[in-house]
């Protein structure tokens, strides 16, 4: 028999899942934040554009990655990644 979560409370599958999900946007914020900073100088920027860009990158994916684990309907959500590997990567899982 499952143990059955209080009344007031998340099971606990899908309360792990928002907290990870959770620690993914800040994650995502925190990397972001980074590159922002880094942008500030425009000498960094110049020299070093590619590895900013993937900066941004994982940013994006971290925030895709915590939708689909705060999702109600994974398959609606796996459709909304506006990042077009990440989608694809994401529907070999059904």
């Amino acid at each position: 028999m499952a143990a059955m979560a209080p009344p007031n409370q998340a099971p606990p599958n899908q309360a792990t899942h928002r907290q990870i999900a959770l620690v993914l946007e800040e994650l995502a914020q925190e990397v972001e934040g980074l590159g922002a900073s880094l942008c500030g100088d425009i000498d960094v920027a110049m020299r070093h554009m590619g590895s900013l860009q993937a900066i941004d990158l994982i940013a994006q994916k971290q925030r895709s990655l915590a939708s689909l684990l705060n999702a109600d309907c994974l398959e609606t959500e796996v459709e909304r990644i506006g990042l077009d590997i990440l989608r694809e990567r994401m529907r070999l899982l059904r």
